[in-house]
């Protein structure tokens, strides 16, 4: 097996074990017993445990940023909110339903870097410190970074919520639900906006 085929199994034995049992219950030997592979092996891949997640946070991590970009920023300046984020709506759930079980892992990673390192997106993400800036620009009265990053984060995290929700069948995974998910969005954007 080939080195790059050697790393996306261990790789993704890692994200679907973290996705069904949690990080908490997480470690290099089960990823070498499920997979099969020598434990010097996998080490020499990716040296720590560390690593290992990290490149395994990065596979959708990328994807996510992209997603961001889908916000319609000239909208945004101009004062249609609304209309910005839905489009970036869309695309984030349609995504994060399709990446599943990568999805339950990203999430339950990110926690993990939250009560690790106070984890801060914004520091490393330019695409959301451009949705910001825009954002302040398309509100009537002056918004602080606080308030603006509420407004994101509320965004991405009751999308993502509701993502988890369809990937694990507690809700169908159809075009209605993600409309009533809209709705939700919808309604706590125009509230945070007033």
């Amino acid at each position: 097996m080939k080195r790059e085929e050697a790393e996306r199994i261990i790789m993704d034995t890692t994200m679907k074990l973290i996705a069904k049992n949690g990080l908490a219950s997480f470690s290099m030997r089960q990823i070498t017993d499920e997979c099969g592979i020598n434990e010097s092996l996998m080490y020499r891949y990716f040296e720590t445990r560390e690593n290992l997640l990290r490149q395994c946070y990065e596979v959708l991590y990328q994807k996510i940023i992209d997603v961001h970009k889908d916000v319609d920023l000239e909208k945004l300046r101009q004062g249609d909110v609304l209309e910005a984020f839905h489009k970036m709506y869309i695309e984030m759930i349609d995504l994060l339903i399709s990446e599943d079980y990568r999805t339950l892992f990203y999430y339950e990673y990110c926690e993990y870097l939250n009560v690790k390192a106070n984890h801060d997106a914004f520091k490393k993400n330019a695409v959301l410190k451009d949705i910001m800036k825009a954002l302040k620009t398309a509100i009537p009265t002056s918004i602080t970074d606080k308030e603006g990053r509420i407004i994101i984060y509320y965004v991405v995290d009751v999308t993502s919520c509701f993502a988890k929700r369809i990937i694990r069948n507690n809700l169908p995974n159809n075009e209605e639900t993600k409309e009533y998910v809209w709705c939700i969005l919808k309604a706590g954007l125009m509230n945070l906006l007033k």
